[in-house]
């Protein structure tokens, strides 16, 4: 059997040979091109800023490092697919090692916008950091730590995947989350943030970055030679990990569950029994319920345990919308899997389908966004102002319309295979899903950052009235789509996708 680099070079082969269209192949590329210009650009932009700025940034440093350790461990937990090279169902018949699908998610992690815009951060820290020094030797102890917590984040989440194929395990990881959780909660509510960052093991790395900068070699040596000392550690315990989750049987079919079910009782229309269709369906996956769970909270517990002030506040709704949007909506159709043919069979106007995704996709993103703006604002010092209240407001429904649009946009123009079984699965390929998060994340942002300048202005009513157009393009969108999945030639290839593949 050939080895686990072997198979992991033959299955990115094999994704390549997959990508047919020649412009998506254009794309990534560019990509990549696009991201190592970055990095070049903001390696060399310590020395623009002035004393001031690069003083506050050094200062800063810790909990930046701290916020990309946070993301590399709960990202794949919640998100828990997006992960594999190659759909597992695509390689039944052939010998893919364990070791070969560590290896895949490792190097599929890069393909999120907000890791890249992390790792973007540490460059131009590091940068910083090592200002006059030599920046390869803080370089290399930045990579060590990126590369471990990365590994420690997939182990954990191959970790997560085996304890839950058994009903035991699932009770110990709900037991551990609802922990976590309330430590976060009395951390907050306790005032024990700052005390809590001061104990971070980032002083120790930030403080291995300076020392490599400024030539105290002991010091360097030391701090990256442990991060490198963890990552291989990491890497042997996550190949062990991933095998052991991989080979261990569930308990579902041992588990027979023979009580009654009450009936359901009947809608008042074919729109809405589509619309609870659709909402059963965002909830089917165990990977949507805990990426979904954890977009509503997490963002908020952030939010209040670092105080957000309310000019930010403006600014979170759009990213928990974008979020949603790429957890449930670029490829909306998915959820229903191959029961979209079933769906599709059924003698009701056609629209009506997308017409209940998009309900179900605005409120869920909605939600999301309203359960996060709550929470952030539970910290935030002082009290809002009328235009700011406005401007949170009209940033929620702005960003949720815009999220909308581009999400059914998205779905019905490039429609992918994911039927969603599995506690990996994803709604789309890892590229996909990268070139998504960028197309949701950028017009949001723009919004936020629009919305939030109206908001200084004092004057309430010019928030919602810059939001007025944003909604009404939306709107019109969302038309677009909802007209464009009417064509019975359009549907057909949309529904043998998302079924089919």
């Amino acid at each position: 059997m050939t080895g686990a680099l072997d198979q992991l070079q033959a299955l990115l082969v094999l994704r390549w040979q997959m990508s047919r269209s020649p412009g998506l192949r254009v794309g990534i590329v560019l990509a990549a091109l696009v991201v190592g210009w970055l990095v070049i650009l903001v390696a060399g932009s310590g020395d623009a800023l002035d004393p001031a700025a690069l003083a506050t940034a050094v200062e800063l440093a810790p909990v930046a490092y701290l916020g990309f350790g946070a993301l590399a461990v709960i990202a794949p937990l919640t998100a828990g697919g997006g992960n594999e090279v190659v759909p597992p169902d695509q390689l039944v018949a052939l010998p893919v090692r364990p070791a070969t699908q560590f290896l895949g998610g490792l190097l599929l992690a890069p393909l999120n916008l907000v890791w890249v815009i992390q790792l973007l951060v540490l460059v131009a820290l590091t940068s910083y950091l090592t200002l006059d020094g030599s920046a390869l030797r803080g370089g290399v102890t930045t990579g060590a730590y990126v590369a471990g917590l990365t590994v420690a984040g997939q182990t954990l989440a191959w970790l997560v995947v085996g304890l839950r194929h058994t009903q035991a395990g699932r009770r110990v990881v709900g037991g551990l989350g609802i922990t976590l959780l309330g430590t976060a909660v009395l951390v907050i509510r306790t005032g024990h943030g700052r005390d809590l960052l001061d104990a971070s093991p980032t002083r120790s790395v930030v403080a291995g970055v300076v020392a490599g900068g400024g030539g105290q070699l002991v010091h360097w040596g030391v701090v990256t030679g442990v991060l490198l000392a963890g990552t291989a550690i990491g890497l042997g315990a996550g190949v062990r990990t991933c095998a052991w989750a991989l080979r261990r049987p569930g308990d579902a079919g041992h588990v027979r569950h023979s009580q009654p079910v009450r009936r359901r009782a009947a809608k008042a229309g074919a729109l809405r029994e589509l619309v609870a269709v659709d909402r059963a369906s965002v909830w089917r996956a165990p990977a949507l319920r805990r990426g979904g769970l954890v977009l509503a909270i997490l963002p908020g517990l952030i939010a209040a345990g670092t105080a957000v002030p309310w000019e930010s506040m403006i600014v979170l709704p759009g990213l928990v919308a974008a979020g949603a949007g790429l957890l449930f909506g670029v490829n909306a159709f998915c959820l229903d899997g191959s029961g979209a043919v079933w769906l599709a069979s059924l003698p009701h106007d056609p629209r009506l389908v997308a017409r209940a995704k998009a309900l179900v996709l605005a409120e869920t993103v909605l939600a999301a966004t309203v359960v996060a703006a709550l929470a952030g604002s539970l910290r935030s010092p002082g009290s809002p102002t009328g235009s700011q209240l406005a401007a949170i407001v009209a940033s929620g429904l702005a960003c949720t319309a815009v999220v909308v649009a581009g999400a059914l946009k998205m779905s019905v123009r490039r429609p992918h295979r994911a039927e969603l079984r599995g506690p990996r699965d994803a709604v789309a390929p890892p590229g996909a899903l990268a070139v998504a998060s960028a197309r949701l994340a950028v017009p949001v942002a723009v919004v936020g950052v629009l919305l939030g300048a109206a908001s200084q202005a004092g004057i309430w009513w010019w928030p919602p009235l810059l939001a007025l157009p944003v909604l009404l393009l939306a709107g019109l969108s969302v038309l677009r789509s909802l007209r464009r999945y009417a064509d019975p030639t359009a549907r057909a290839g949309i529904v043998q996708a998302v079924a089919h593949g």
